[in-house]
């Protein structure tokens, strides 16, 4: 009951032994929730902390997959034999595993100790060729010779390291990655500026990046071994110029450009006289070096953009681009006097190749076949009349 004024002591001790009752408990209650307050505190601690491992977790498990997406693509798109393809894809894919800005690829010419680029994402002009005995120090040098990364933390800290235009990055780290195949460096690839601005760590794993470069190394071998063999099958074995073959190829793609964009093409037909005489007096052997020597003196007597081929025996083709009837008539009398002049020396001898030419102007609407067929008879007349030249006609 309330207290009043006229309440007994009892009663006044009563409530007051209520109040501290009431008061203790309180505190009791306030102490547990104190502890249950605690206790929640430190699980939800646990729970961030777990939270924040998951998450990491889960990060790397993305950065994993990514790169494992990046690596399934590049095996599909490095399984190929076009050789820049490979390297675009080189420049443009694998920098993603690492972050890295800007990526250039050069191949390694072992024969000539140097490397020639071949593609990047710089965005502006780089060194096209390095010469590695001319640059011993240089951080593509040293990869080629050690046939092992290098994974550059900071170039301002190593005097003993070469880069040439260190200002143009924004960086001092890089990483330089030998492409080797069948225990041959095929080229280096190089990777330069985070994205992050971080740089590359040595002490991270750069695995993905060696099964990348793996992967592209091969592909790299592959893919000049297969240009190797198309230039060999398109190679004239004694004479080194293109085969009849090749020649009757390039004649059909040479006549349909010309035809399309009414662009003017010459043909000449050469023969070089006197190697049945060479054959049967020294032999096949000085009679083919003889022949080789005779294509050599005709590819060099030409410009770049025509084309030598063999087309039988010691008969050759000379596709003459943009050549009008005076331009191939003036190529005709210099191929002429050149040949007409020359000596070889094969062997303790001094021998000659008699040339004999006829000549050919494309005519609108003209068959690849028929152009050729007509240089032919003029070549055929040319020989039967004892003359040096020949036109046809209908030239």
């Amino acid at each position: 009951m309330p207290l009043t004024p006229e309440s007994s002591p009892a009663e006044l001790w009563a409530e007051v032994a209520r109040l501290r009752s009431a008061r203790d408990h309180a505190r009791t209650q306030r102490a547990v929730l104190e502890s249950e307050a605690e206790r929640l505190r430190e699980e939800n601690a646990r729970l961030a902390e777990r939270a924040q491992f998951v998450e990491s977790l889960s990060r790397k498990a993305r950065e994993t997959n990514e790169k494992l997406e990046i690596l399934t693509s590049l095996t599909r798109e490095l399984a190929s034999f076009d050789l820049d393809g490979v390297l675009e894809v080189c420049v443009k894919r694998i920098p993603f595993l690492v972050g890295a800005r800007f990526a250039s690829v050069y191949l390694y010419d072992a024969a000539k100790q140097r490397l020639v680029l071949r593609h990047h994402t710089h965005g502006r002009e780089i060194d096209g060729e390095v010469d590695l005995q001319a640059n011993p120090d240089s951080l593509m040098a040293r990869a080629v010779r050690s046939g092992e990364t290098l994974c550059i933390g900071d170039l301002e800290t190593q005097a003993d390291l070469s880069r040439p235009h260190r200002a143009r990055y924004q960086t001092s780290s890089c990483l330089i990655t030998p492409l080797v195949a069948g225990g041959e460096v095929q080229g280096v690839l190089n990777l330069a500026d985070r994205f992050d601005q971080r740089p590359f760590d040595a002490g991270a794993p750069l695995g993905v990046i060696h099964q990348a470069c793996e992967l592209l190394a091969v592909s790299l071998r592959n893919a000049q071994l297969f240009d190797e063999i198309q230039r060999a099958a398109r190679t004239d074995r004694v004479t080194g110029v293109i085969n009849r073959f090749a020649f009757l190829e390039t004649l059909a793609i040479e006549v349909k450009r010309a035809q399309r964009y009414g662009h003017p093409l010459g043909m000449l037909a050469v023969h070089l006289g006197g190697l049945r005489l060479v054959n049967a007096n020294y032999g096949h052997l000085l009679g083919d070096q003889l022949l080789r020597e005779g294509a050599q003196a005709l590819r060099k007597s030409v410009r770049d953009v025509d084309v030598v081929g063999r087309t039988g025996g010691a008969t050759f083709g000379v596709l003459l681009p943009e050549q009008l009837l005076p331009g191939a008539q003036t190529v005709a009398h210099r191929l002429a006097q050149t040949l007409g002049r020359a000596s070889y020396r094969v062997g303790e001898v001094d021998l000659e190749l008699p040339a004999t030419l006829g000549l050919a102007v494309l005519s609108a609407d003209e068959s690849a076949e028929a152009f050729q067929q007509r240089a032919l008879e003029a070549l055929e007349r040319a020989r039967a009349q004892g003359e040096v030249i020949c036109e046809d006609p209908g030239a």
